[in-house]
């Protein structure tokens, strides 16, 4: 069995790694990710699903197919258990979405996903994604996800959220940086996969 992780979707909180797969699958076919676009990407070899993602992500007008790719793409992190190349690449394209993405759901969902996945390497995306996107949407997404990935170390981007211009994302940013203070001195990003 694998390791202990945190996650909490509904009632569960804590769960072994292997249940947290088969929660995650459930998760994940409930999206109503249409059938044809879901057979065709996840039954490509794992190199192969990763280029034709992106080739969604880069050239593809289709808002619903890019949303639909960053659920698929999302599986990835978790089947190269969140390390190497392979989640190197993943990380390095939820940035590309994140800054380049035309639709703001679809950027919204990717600040999900860059949080759900533990990929510090790119806090400081999300943190300015927090403070500078255009869309209410992602500001306030991205600084709920600061939260989530328990980014303690972008208090002052979250402080910076406290004057935005959108009541929601001033609540959000409210009821973040309360939460992050109360769980600040019991956290260590190493120990801990997902928050949620």
């Amino acid at each position: 069995m694998g390791s202990i992780i945190y996650a909490k979707f509904g009632y569960f909180q804590i769960l072994k790694y292997d249940y947290f797969l088969i929660i995650l699958d459930i998760l994940m076919s409930s999206m109503n990710i249409p059938q044809e676009f879901d057979k065709i990407i996840r039954n490509l070899p794992l190199n192969e699903r990763i280029q034709k993602l992106e080739e969604i992500f880069k050239t593809s007008d289709d808002e619903s197919k890019r949303w639909d790719a960053v659920w698929i793409a999302g599986e990835i992190p978790v089947e190269v258990n969140l390390k190497g190349p392979l989640f190197e690449k993943m990380v390095d394209l939820f940035a590309w979405v994140l800054k380049n993405d035309p639709n703001d759901v679809v950027r919204h969902e990717v600040c999900y996903q860059i949080a759900a996945r533990n990929m510090r390497r790119i806090i400081p995306n999300l943190a300015h994604a927090a403070n500078y996107d255009v869309s209410s949407l992602v500001r306030h997404e991205a600084t709920e996800c600061l939260m989530i990935i328990r980014a303690t170390d972008q208090m002052d981007a979250i402080k910076k959220s406290l004057h935005d211009k959108n009541e929601s994302v001033r609540n959000t940013a409210r009821l973040v940086l309360k939460r992050m203070e109360r769980y600040r001195s019991n956290f260590d990003a190493k120990s801990e996969w997902v928050s949620i």
